[in-house]
């Protein structure tokens, strides 16, 4: 690992302590309001040490404890975290993963098991970054709003430049978002932001202008899409049209058609990193860069939607979106029309519900994982 990482890593881990001892002392003389306390019980598992296996001199295998490794963190108000999972100065492959909406320092923990589950899945010589250093949506009416997604989008697009001066020249990195980070991803890659491979799943769309891949990567970076049958926010397309359906996107398979009664069935919004299902295996592959052996899928919503919900939801879905973004555009505009009609998508208007929300009271506290 660079130097200059672990110097980054020990001075977050004592900006963790500094929190610790301030809400333990607040606790201890009875002056802490819940928040407070909940606070401290996540700054408690933040600074818990993780065991990693490593080699001796000796050429033996061996179980180390150390502290966990925060690129960067925030434990004011609704909080904010980069962990690295795995040695990333070594590592040949390296995921990125945006969580989506509904996350705050109390939900990082859930996160943190996803991203050790891509680490895990995609196998040697992978390193996971986390990233949650943006203010997550509260909930659906703030997730319908692009604000969040665009004051993050510079902010990761800046952080990929930066791992370019600590990872391998070799490696290649992988952008993984989830929910409201696809949308945060997909910004990002509007700003700029470059990678090898995008992995996309259960997205409501990036923008209404945006509708194929090559919207936002250019070759030879590929997009990888999952949806999941049943996943509503998929089917809402509240931020643009679904990547799902991106005529020159790859389509993952979520659900492994031949696996019998051993399969790891994957539905609705949140399943997609459930150990040992195929989306996980896909998800995986891409890491990895073992693009042959990707399973793919060509499942229509409709198909989806009777098969887990009922016929219904779809015009349901449908209803919800024109809430949010209005008719899409008739002509297609240009990569840079797109980002500017984004920009532009998160100015205020008179009931459009496009505004940044508001910082929520307190912290939620939940070891799950969110959107």
């Amino acid at each position: 690992m660079p130097e200059e990482l672990e110097t980054r890593f020990h001075a977050n881990h004592l900006l963790l302590v500094a929190a610790r001892d301030r809400l333990q002392a607040a606790t201890d003389a009875g002056i802490a309001s819940k928040q407070d306390r909940t606070r401290l019980d996540t700054v408690k598992d933040l600074l818990t040490p993780v065991s990693s296996a490593e080699v001796d001199a000796s050429g033996n295998v061996i179980a180390v404890q150390r502290n966990r490794r925060f690129w960067s963190v925030d434990p004011e108000g609704q909080g904010r975290a980069v962990e690295v999972l795995g040695d990333l100065g070594s590592a040949q492959n390296v995921a990125l993963l945006v969580p989506g909406m509904g996350n705050s320092l109390e939900t990082f923990g859930g996160q943190a098991d996803r991203g050790e589950a891509i680490r895990h899945e995609a196998g040697p010589g992978t390193a996971v970054i986390v990233w949650l250093d943006y203010d997550s949506p509260q909930g659906i009416p703030a997730a319908m709003s692009k604000a969040p997604a665009l004051d993050a989008a510079p902010r990761l697009a800046a952080f990929v430049d930066e791992l370019d001066a600590v990872k391998l020249p070799e490696a290649k990195v992988t952008l993984v978002g989830h929910s409201y980070g696809s949308e945060v991803v997909g910004q990002a890659l509007l700003n700029g932001a470059h990678a090898d491979r995008v992995v996309l799943s259960g997205s409501p769309g990036i923008d209404k202008h945006v509708d194929q891949a090559t919207d936002l990567v250019a070759s030879p970076t590929r997009l990888y899409v999952e949806r999941a049958p049943g996943d509503y926010v998929s089917y809402t397309q509240w931020h643009g049209p679904d990547p799902a359906d991106f005529p020159d996107a790859i389509r993952m398979a979520t659900n492994d058609p031949f696996a019998g009664d051993e399969a790891i069935s994957v539905h609705w919004h949140n399943e997609y990193y459930r150990t040992n299902s195929e989306s996980l295996r896909n998800v995986g592959r891409v890491v990895r860069g073992d693009l042959a052996h990707i399973t793919r899928t060509s499942t229509t919503p409709s198909q989806e939607t009777k098969l887990a919900w009922g016929p219904g939801l779809r015009a349901l879905s449908g209803a919800a979106a024109k809430v949010y973004g209005g008719v899409a555009a008739v002509t297609k505009p240009s990569r840079e029309t797109a980002r500017h009609a984004a920009a532009e998508g998160a100015r205020p208007a008179p009931g459009d519900g496009s505004r940044i929300p508001p910082r929520p009271a307190g912290p939620r506290h939940s070891r799950g994982p969110q959107r």
